[in-house]
Protein backbone atom coordinates (compact mmCIF):
# COMPACT_ATOMS: atom_id res chain seq x y z
CA UNK A 1 0.00 0.00 0.00
CA UNK A 2 1.34 3.54 -1.27
CA UNK A 3 1.01 6.29 1.45
CA UNK A 4 -0.23 9.36 -0.40
CA UNK A 5 1.24 12.82 0.51
CA UNK A 6 0.18 16.51 0.82
CA UNK A 7 1.77 16.95 -2.23
CA UNK A 8 -0.76 15.16 -3.62
CA UNK A 9 -3.95 16.90 -2.12
CA UNK A 10 -2.54 19.97 -3.53
CA UNK A 11 -2.04 18.80 -6.65
CA UNK A 12 -5.45 17.64 -6.89
CA UNK A 13 -7.17 20.45 -5.31
CA UNK A 14 -9.92 22.31 -7.84
CA UNK A 15 -7.93 25.35 -7.61
CA UNK A 16 -4.21 25.17 -6.80
CA UNK A 17 -3.89 28.92 -6.59
CA UNK A 18 -3.09 30.41 -2.96
CA UNK A 19 -5.44 32.60 -1.41
CA UNK A 20 -3.88 35.29 0.61
CA UNK A 21 -4.93 38.60 2.19
CA UNK A 22 -2.09 41.36 2.95
CA UNK A 23 -1.64 42.02 6.93
CA UNK A 24 -2.58 45.56 6.71
CA UNK A 25 -6.63 44.31 5.22
CA UNK A 26 -9.80 44.23 7.93
CA UNK A 27 -11.81 41.55 8.94
CA UNK A 28 -14.15 42.32 6.77
CA UNK A 29 -11.85 42.54 3.64
CA UNK A 30 -10.72 38.75 4.44
CA UNK A 31 -14.55 37.59 5.27
CA UNK A 32 -15.45 38.99 1.59
CA UNK A 33 -12.27 37.02 0.09
CA UNK A 34 -13.61 33.52 2.15
CA UNK A 35 -17.14 34.44 1.08
CA UNK A 36 -16.18 34.60 -2.71
CA UNK A 37 -13.70 32.00 -3.11
CA UNK A 38 -15.90 29.80 -0.98
CA UNK A 39 -13.04 28.66 1.70
CA UNK A 40 -13.04 28.63 5.13
CA UNK A 41 -9.47 29.96 5.56
CA UNK A 42 -7.26 32.31 3.75
CA UNK A 43 -3.03 33.21 4.57
CA UNK A 44 -2.13 36.47 5.93
CA UNK A 45 0.54 37.85 4.06
CA UNK A 46 2.95 40.57 5.59
CA UNK A 47 4.50 43.40 3.26
CA UNK A 48 7.57 41.18 2.74
CA UNK A 49 5.31 38.49 1.19
CA UNK A 50 5.89 35.82 4.49
CA UNK A 51 3.43 34.02 6.11
CA UNK A 52 2.16 36.17 9.07
CA UNK A 53 -0.47 33.93 10.14
CA UNK A 54 -3.66 32.56 9.19
CA UNK A 55 -7.78 33.60 9.31
CA UNK A 56 -10.16 30.88 9.69
CA UNK A 57 -13.73 31.08 9.93
CA UNK A 58 -12.76 30.12 13.72
CA UNK A 59 -11.19 32.86 14.13
CA UNK A 60 -13.88 34.85 13.06
CA UNK A 61 -16.56 33.52 14.87
CA UNK A 62 -14.45 33.60 18.81
CA UNK A 63 -12.21 36.66 18.01
CA UNK A 64 -14.36 38.85 16.06
CA UNK A 65 -18.46 37.79 16.47
CA UNK A 66 -18.35 37.17 20.20
CA UNK A 67 -15.80 39.88 21.21
CA UNK A 68 -18.27 42.50 19.96
CA UNK A 69 -15.29 43.69 16.98
CA UNK A 70 -16.40 45.86 14.01
CA UNK A 71 -15.28 43.81 11.32
CA UNK A 72 -15.11 46.61 8.79
CA UNK A 73 -12.76 48.46 11.05
CA UNK A 74 -11.10 45.34 12.91
CA UNK A 75 -7.68 44.88 11.43
CA UNK A 76 -7.18 40.96 10.26
CA UNK A 77 -3.30 40.86 11.91
CA UNK A 78 -5.91 42.10 15.49
CA UNK A 79 -7.61 38.72 15.14
CA UNK A 80 -5.50 36.19 13.03
CA UNK A 81 -3.84 33.03 14.32
CA UNK A 82 -0.19 33.88 14.88
CA UNK A 83 1.12 30.25 15.71
CA UNK A 84 0.68 28.30 12.10
CA UNK A 85 0.72 24.68 12.43
CA UNK A 86 2.18 23.38 9.09
CA UNK A 87 3.54 20.43 7.35
CA UNK A 88 5.71 19.78 4.35
CA UNK A 89 4.50 18.44 1.01
CA UNK A 90 6.19 15.36 1.82
CA UNK A 91 4.17 14.51 4.92
CA UNK A 92 1.66 11.50 4.72
CA UNK A 93 -2.08 12.23 4.88
CA UNK A 94 -2.13 10.25 7.60
CA UNK A 95 0.19 12.07 9.62
CA UNK A 96 -1.35 15.77 8.86
CA UNK A 97 -4.94 14.32 9.50
CA UNK A 98 -3.69 12.93 12.65
CA UNK A 99 -1.92 16.28 13.40
CA UNK A 100 -5.04 18.49 12.83
CA UNK A 101 -7.16 16.14 14.72
CA UNK A 102 -4.59 16.05 18.56
CA UNK A 103 -4.57 20.16 17.61
CA UNK A 104 -8.21 20.24 16.32
CA UNK A 105 -7.49 22.50 13.38
CA UNK A 106 -8.53 22.24 10.00
CA UNK A 107 -6.29 24.00 8.21
CA UNK A 108 -3.02 23.27 7.62
CA UNK A 109 0.11 25.11 5.95
CA UNK A 110 2.23 23.75 3.50
CA UNK A 111 5.88 24.68 3.33
CA UNK A 112 9.20 23.45 2.70
CA UNK A 113 11.69 25.82 4.00
CA UNK A 114 11.27 29.11 2.62
CA UNK A 115 8.94 27.92 -0.16
CA UNK A 116 5.27 28.48 1.21
CA UNK A 117 2.94 25.70 -1.08
CA UNK A 118 -0.48 26.95 0.26
CA UNK A 119 -2.81 25.25 2.76
CA UNK A 120 -4.49 22.43 2.77
CA UNK A 121 -8.38 21.83 4.88
CA UNK A 122 -9.20 18.59 6.87
CA UNK A 123 -12.01 18.62 3.65
CA UNK A 124 -9.09 18.76 0.87
CA UNK A 125 -7.64 15.43 2.62
CA UNK A 126 -10.33 13.40 2.89
CA UNK A 127 -11.05 14.33 -0.59
CA UNK A 128 -8.02 12.82 -1.71
CA UNK A 129 -8.36 9.85 0.69
CA UNK A 130 -12.28 8.96 -1.03
CA UNK A 131 -11.06 9.65 -4.78
CA UNK A 132 -7.25 8.11 -5.12
CA UNK A 133 -7.08 6.12 -1.67
CA UNK A 134 -6.81 2.61 -3.32
CA UNK A 135 -10.24 1.53 -2.19
CA UNK A 136 -9.08 1.88 1.57
CA UNK A 137 -11.37 3.91 2.63
CA UNK A 138 -14.22 2.79 0.36
CA UNK A 139 -13.06 -0.89 2.20
CA UNK A 140 -13.72 0.55 5.35
CA UNK A 141 -16.90 1.84 4.81
CA UNK A 142 -18.13 -1.30 3.58
CA UNK A 143 -16.70 -3.57 6.28
CA UNK A 144 -18.40 -0.59 9.31
CA UNK A 145 -21.57 -1.39 7.39
CA UNK A 146 -21.19 -4.95 7.61
CA UNK A 147 -20.72 -4.90 10.95
CA UNK A 148 -23.65 -2.88 11.72
CA UNK A 149 -26.31 -5.55 10.52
Amino acid sequence: MMLQSVEAVLRNKATGEMVTVEASATVADAVNVMVERRIGAVLIMTEDQLVGGIFTERDLLTRVVHAGRDPKTTPISLVMTRDVRFVTPGTTIEAALSMMHVNRHRHLLVIDGPRVYGLVSIGDMVRELIEHGEGRFEAAVRELGQAKK
